[in-house]
């Protein structure tokens, strides 16, 4: 073979490496971005995730610290003070509950619900009893169904709902640090 055909295939042939190489760069760059942004994206997802089910945990602490109280000395007959929690209280356990409904995941989110409602009665039964104890006439229908309702048992079962709260958002945000689409 002439030394100029053999010098002409061994160019064609480095060429061909070096397109073979860079191409297999290239490809390896892909894979290696599109995993990154797979986790960027489980990451954020788990920060938004995070937040949403921190909101309702700490309304529902600002509500805890107002209804425990009351509920005690009421039932304990002690109580020297308005018994009505702050409306504000309650909008921002409803709201941080809307955020997780968006957040989800279902499971999640119907436990935020039962934790609200729980919250919504028991801090109900504490205004029920106030308006029932004093000399106003009972006339709020949508509490008819609280009345005579244990509040230390109410504090028990919303004690156990916000419980049960905190474990499904754990289990969620567990999963979602193992990537998206997990939950």
């Amino acid at each position: 073979m002439d030394t100029g055909v053999v010098a002409v295939i061994g160019s064609a042939a480095g060429l061909l490496g070096a397109t073979i190489g860079a191409g297999g760069a290239i490809v390896a760059a892909m894979v290696t971005g599109r995993s990154q942004d797979r986790s960027q994206y489980a990451h954020r997802r788990r920060q938004v995730r995070r937040e949403a089910y921190g909101n309702p945990i700490n309304a529902a602490y600002e509500l805890y610290q107002e209804l425990e109280p009351l509920s005690v000395a009421i039932v304990h007959h002690s109580t020297m003070y308005a018994t009505q929690v702050p409306d504000e209280l309650i909008a921002a356990l409803v709201k941080a509950c809307h955020t997780v409904q968006l957040e989800g995941p279902a499971d999640v989110a119907a436990q935020a619900e039962v934790v609200r409602d729980l919250f919504a009665d028991w801090s109900g039964a504490v205004h029920l009893w106030e308006v029932q104890d004093g000399d106003r006439p009972f006339r709020l229908p949508e509490l008819e169904r609280l009345a005579g309702a244990d509040l230390l048992q109410m504090k028990t079962s919303m004690d156990a709902g916000r419980d049960r709260f905190l474990t499904l958002a754990r289990n969620a945000l567990d999963a979602t640090a193992d990537g998206p689409g997990t939950v």
